[in-house]
């Protein structure tokens, strides 16, 4: 195998463009157009050439997306920059195979006479829901994600997911292919490629604006429920010092008395870095900072429990009454390997926690809720908002509102926040809901369940917002049915395969 100097630089640009369609770039127009000269290069190629090709557009794309990984691992997880960029590429390159299993696929494919059009597109969500899921899941700015900006196109959510997304804009690409280098003996046939973009687009658009119609009277019927976030911007180095626990707590009550007559207050991830009712006396100014405030008050805090198998650690959101005392709480369910606890421990000793703050976490319940009054919250903890199983569980048990805590303090200024508030945006449109979301150094938001964006917060400041919320009754065909999209996909791609198996049989 030798590859062509010309299609490994198509390969490269094709992952580069895709990763200055994300966050903090945002040149989301490239999305429609950054596969095409992926498709290109590995038109004609074999297998492996195709394979390699497919690994080195990942590896593009995912160094540019995730290179704020080496700032965590050097800045706070303590290792060498040159093995910190390891860790960053091995992660990249992990992510990449998918890619490269897409582009093998698509060869393969089209070889055996299998249309673009749909065999691209059903590969692509396969693949995307294999890396939702294996090996704990790692759905990082699913290429769908990259719409967050426009609510017209993000609607389809609503019945597929955010793999739906994926399929239409792998669609696109692939016409935008087709059209420009048509299969050899099809050439009179490209201009159909032209009504068939059209067909797609004003599908998508008219369905688009159509459920932007239907949100905008549902919010105008429903009840307003007044939300606020809080944001500390507590350093991350200071954040878990217990010197600083007073200060912590004396930052994040003078800014929730700005809010002051919001019915539901939401602070960060571990905003209360100590074990909260195993602590008295910073329990207690906890409870009178909600007392205070008149509202029931959502707080992030590390909760231990002792059991007859040991002592459980749990990364927890407290629901505070009005009187200060406990009226629910919630459970991180979806921990971060080696963040939160430590996966195939057993096989490999030698690896560890980034931060060896308590022992390893013990996962919570999925779709887990906190009450109020006027009905259940979903709370998301840190990067659970990545996952739509988790927000889709939660509204499916009732939740009216989801809540994202988390702490952002790792990332630094790097394109790390911006992309974490992309994604918590294709929670709101899948499941028809509002959504607050407080970090401790940023962004904090309110996202409208039309996936607009209401209001985000400056980087590394403190601040407190308050807003009226619609308080949505919630729940969408994807929230009843779930990935029956992704799973017709599924299902598609492995006809593909057998359809192209017998094809070859056929050959021979």
């Amino acid at each position: 195998m030798r590859l062509d100097l010309r299609h490994v630089l198509a390969a490269v640009l094709s992952g580069l463009l895709l990763a200055a369609a994300f966050p903090k770039w945002d040149h989301n127009y490239l999305l429609v157009v950054a596969l095409v000269p992926l498709f290109w290069a590995i038109k004609g190629q074999s297998r492996k050439a195709a394979f390699w090709l497919g690994l080195i557009s990942g590896l593009a794309f995912y160094s540019g997306l995730l290179y704020w990984i080496i700032y965590v691992t050097y800045v706070f997880g303590g290792l060498p920059l040159p093995l910190s960029i390891g860790v960053m590429l091995l992660l990249a390159g992990y992510l990449s195979l998918y890619r490269a299993f897409w582009a093998l696929g698509v060869n393969w494919g089209e070889s055996r006479g299998l249309n673009l059009l749909w065999w691209a597109p059903a590969l692509w969500v396969t693949l995307e829901y294999g890396q939702t899921y294996i090996i704990s899941g790692f759905p990082w700015e699913l290429l769908g994600t990259g719409l967050y900006r426009f609510p017209v196109f993000l609607q389809v959510a609503d019945l597929t997911g955010v793999y739906g997304l994926s399929f239409l804009l792998v669609l696109v690409n692939a016409a935008i292919f087709l059209l420009l280098n048509p299969t050899k003996g099809r050439e009179s046939r490209r201009l159909a490629y032209v009504p068939l973009l059209v067909l797609i687009l004003a599908a998508w658009v008219g369905y688009g604006y159509y459920r932007l119609g239907v949100l905008e009277k549902l919010a105008g019927a429903s009840s307003q429920v007044k939300v606020a976030v809080v944001q500390g911007n507590i350093k991350q180095g200071d954040k878990w010092k217990k010197e600083m626990v007073q200060a912590t707590l004396d930052r994040y009550g003078e800014l929730t008395a700005r809010v002051k007559g919001s019915k539901l207050i939401v602070w960060p991830e571990s905003a209360a870095p100590f074990f909260f009712l195993r602590t008295p006396d910073f329990t207690a100014q906890v409870q009178e900072i909600a007392k205070a405030s008149g509202g029931y008050l959502l707080f992030g805090a590390p909760a231990m429990e002792l059991t007859a198998q040991g002592d459980k650690y749990f990364n927890r959101a407290y629901l505070l009454a009005p009187d200060g005392n406990v009226a629910g709480y919630y459970d991180k369910a979806h921990l971060v390997p080696y963040g939160e606890y430590v996966p195939l421990k057993r096989f490999f000793p030698f690896l560890g926690k980034m931060v060896l703050m308590v022992g390893d976490f013990t996962e919570g319940k999925v779709g887990g809720v906190v009450t109020l009054p006027e009905g259940d919250v979903g709370p998301l903890i840190c990067f659970e908002s990545i996952f739509p199983d988790l927000a889709r569980a939660q509204v499916k048990n009732g939740a009216r509102l989801l809540v994202n805590m988390t702490n952002d303090a790792w990332y630094g200024t790097t394109s790390a926040p911006y992309q974490s508030l992309a994604m918590a945006v294709l929670r709101c449109v899948e499941n028809h809901v509002c959504m607050a979301r407080a970090a401790n150094t940023g962004i904090s938001a309110f996202i409208n369940a039309d996936g607009r964006i209401l209001w985000q917060s400056d980087l590394f400041v403190p601040a407190a917002q308050a807003l009226n919320l619609p308080w949505l009754q919630g729940g969408t065909l994807y929230t009843r049915y779930g990935d029956v999209f992704a799973w017709a996909c599924i299902i598609l791609a492995g006809l593909g395969l057998i359809s192209g198996g017998r094809r070859r049989g056929s050959m021979g």
